[in-house]
Formats: structure tokens, C-alpha cells, sequence
């Protein structure tokens, strides 16, 4: 069997309405196809943890797995276009995870948008339904 898998991707948030824009004037973050790799080092191992009854008899196991977000943006994103502030006069532009981390917090619903993408990608693997 033959996957073909494209070298990256494309994600249109919908931050501030920007889905209703002109394509134009949309802002598009580009992402590259996750790896086995790139889960490992934005997910770190499994962990159980007991969970205690009142009495202080262990009631079951929960398993837990934490993601970590800013790893996740680091290692997924290529570049953001189109999304800028203007700050103390002059235009700031927002084209890589360090420009988006470092963006003021107004940014940071975009910033969650595109990392839930990004967490959906890699929690839910498989071939692209156009193949």
C-alpha cells in the first residue's frame, strides 16, 4: 500500500472573523505534516494516576497525557502571513511561533486556535480524505 502525504499544510483560522475576509487579506498558517517524531517530543509519556476514595483505598486508575502547546506551535508551524499590530507606530509583523508567543495577549485566542488544530492533527492521525 501507497499513502501519498503532502509535504505540509494549510490552516484559515476563524480569529476576529477572519474566515469572512478576502482571501487576500486572510491570515493562513502554514504547518508541516506532523511526524512519529514530532508527537513524541510535543506529548510526553503516559502517565496513571490512582484515584483515592475517601477511606484512602485507591477507587481505579486514570491515565493522563499532557500535551505541551508552545512544543507543539514550535515544532509544527512554518509561517503565518498576513496577520500584523501596529505597535508604538510602527507595523509588527507575526510570521513565526517566537513572533506569536511575543505577540500582545489580543493574540492569544489565534494562538489557541491554531494549536487545537495542530493537537487535532496529531491526536487524530490518518490519510486525507481527498486521497
Amino acid at each position: 500500500m501507497r499513502l501519498e502525504i503532502s509535504k505540509e499544510g494549510v490552516f484559515i483560522p476563524e480569529f476576529n472573523g477572519n474566515k469572512n475576509l478576502p482571501a487576500t487579506d486572510q491570515i493562513t498558517a502554514r504547518y508541516r505534516t506532523p511526524t512519529i517524531a514530532i508527537k513524541n517530543r510535543c506529548r510526553r509519556r503516559p502517565q496513571a494516576k490512582a484515584l483515592a476514595a475517601p477511606d484512602g483505598k485507591i477507587s481505579g486508575m486514570e491515565v493522563v497525557i499532557e500535551k505541551d502547546d508552545v512544543s507543539t506551535l514550535s515544532e509544527m508551524l512554518i509561517s503565518i502571513s498576513g496577520c500584523s499590530y501596529g505597535h508604538a507606530g510602527q507595523e509588527q509583523k507575526i510570521s513565526t511561533a517566537q513572533d506569536l508567543l511575543g505577540a500582545p495577549i489580543e493574540f492569544e485566542p489565534l494562538l489557541k486556535e491554531i494549536v487545537e488544530e495542530f493537537n487535532s492533527i496529531l491526536d487524530h492521525p490518518g490519510p486525507d480524505e481527498k486521497n
